[in-house]
């Protein structure tokens, strides 16, 4: 069961069905949003039910991103691959656009990253983003993750194929 972790301005918790109006609305319905992500903008909220029906079932970390003051569902944070035998978990994070700025998303992964390094044995933690999105790279530079290169065509996202970033930090970093 995925641990709530709080942090200054945040809360990260686990989502639930009764999350996906502010799923949906926020950041899944988004094209602007989904355009670096594996899946599709979602057309309707039942789209977005079944995503969250199928987390809930199978999901131990993966947080929603809840503003304390308002209590607003405004993306996600996630191990999207755990590779025990490496000591290595992969992160993977979205946030709705509105929310873009203002330093929500950095706060979040690191959060996520010192829980993972206090309270499991990985040793690296690993994300990466479509090159088009630098965004994505500069929170995980601010998170003290480095750049361990471009991966020409390494990844597929809603673009098509695409070169792709890797970070990484390690627990001695």
């Amino acid at each position: 069961m995925t641990t709530i972790i709080q942090t200054k301005r945040l809360i990260l918790r686990p989502l639930t069905i009764s999350d996906a109006p502010q799923m949906f609305n926020h950041w899944a319905n988004s094209e602007t949003v989904t355009k670096y992500l594996t899946w599709p903008p979602h057309t309707t909220v039942e789209q977005t039910k079944a995503r969250l029906a199928l987390l809930e079932e199978t999901a131990d970390e993966d947080w929603g991103i809840v503003i304390q003051a308002t209590n607003e569902l405004i993306g996600t944070i996630n191990v999207v691959d755990n590779k025990p035998e490496l000591q290595t978990k992969v992160l993977g994070y979205v946030i709705g656009e509105a929310y873009w700025g203002a330093g929500y998303m950095t706060e979040a992964l690191d959060a996520v990253i010192n829980y993972l390094f206090t309270h499991t044995e990985v040793n690296r933690i690993e994300a990466s983003h479509d090159i088009e999105n630098p965004a994505s790279g500069k929170v995980m530079l601010k998170n003290g993750m480095s750049l361990d290169g471009i991966l020409r065509q390494a990844g597929r996202n809603n673009r098509g194929l695409v070169d792709i970033a890797l970070y990484s930090r390690l627990r001695e970093d």
